[in-house]
């Protein structure tokens, strides 16, 4: 969402996340200009980790796959963390970058896009729309092409079981680990005593994390202490359709998604919400 669009609801409102208390889930390394630019709309930001990004239990099977990375056809990124993590092992273990560079490269979109660029090189595939399920349909040369899937291990099977169901032949490895981070504690707490104005998911698995946490503070009878602070009440800005069909499923009441995939985007889309509903209260007044 552009800063023009949020200016043309807020007028001359210039700070429309005032008195809102924004909480950015992503790990502190994907946090950017997160502070500054919520600042800038007024709001009060806060960095609270859902999702730690850690390594798999086991390197034997991606070590392996990297190897030999030269026999395959593709290599499919579907995650910017998915491609820090093979290139970063390769360096580990020797394997060449431009052994890597010379497979033909897919990312899901521009986001993942931009790290695959700055690592190794610009990509050769990026589809119409950005989710796995356009990436497996509109992936080209695929019957007979030997793709490897790096992935992490929450991801589902969308992606290997369609580019299977075209003829491809896919070897899955999780060359990283999503586990809950510590801001979670923080974001349960804010839920609790309705702190929270908006929550800021950038995936499903912080969306789920969040929702877990959530669930079984509840079930310690904690909802009792504060009725009017519900689940539903923070507003859940979201990432993406994958990312908001989550929130919706883990009881998020009032979900916003941003239209791009850029962090930025976000934040400007969650600060336009706010906007529009300082505007339609006004108007009512």
């Amino acid at each position: 969402m552009t800063r023009p669009a949020l200016d043309a609801v807020s007028g001359s409102r210039t700070r429309p996340l005032d008195g809102k208390r924004i909480v950015l889930t992503r790990p502190l390394a994907q946090a950017r200009d997160f502070e500054t630019r919520v600042l800038a709309l007024g709001g009060e930001p806060v960095l609270a980790p859902a999702i730690e990004v850690v390594p798999p239990h086991t390197w034997t099977i991606p070590d392996a796959a990297l190897r030999r990375v030269g026999t395959y056809d593709w290599v499919a990124f579907t995650s910017a963390n998915a491609a820090h993590a093979v290139v970063e092992r390769a360096d580990a273990i020797g394997v060449e970058r431009n052994a890597i560079r010379a497979r033909r490269l897919a990312v899901v979109g521009p986001a993942t896009a931009t790290t695959v660029s700055a690592q190794l090189r610009v990509p050769d595939f990026v589809p119409s729309t950005h989710t796995a399920e356009a990436l497996a349909r509109e992936l080209v040369d695929v019957e007979n092409a030997r793709v490897l899937l790096p992935r992490g291990d929450l991801a589902d099977d969308t992606l290997p079981v369609a580019l299977r169901s075209r003829g491809a032949f896919v070897d899955e490895v999780v060359v990283y680990r999503t586990v809950p981070g510590d801001g979670v504690a923080t974001i349960v707490a804010g839920v609790r005593d309705g702190s929270i104005d908006a929550l800021l998911f950038a995936s499903a698995s912080a969306v789920r994390f969040v929702a877990e946490a959530i669930a079984a503070d509840v079930g310690g009878g904690h909802r009792d202490n504060t009725p009017n602070h519900a689940m539903g009440e923070p507003v859940a800005a979201c990432l993406g359709p994958i990312t908001a069909e989550a929130a919706r499923a883990a009881g998020f009441e009032r979900v916003v998604i941003a239209d791009g995939t850029a962090q930025n985007e976000l934040i400007d889309r969650v600060a336009l919400w706010f906007a529009q509903l300082e505007s339609q209260r006004g108007g009512s007044s």
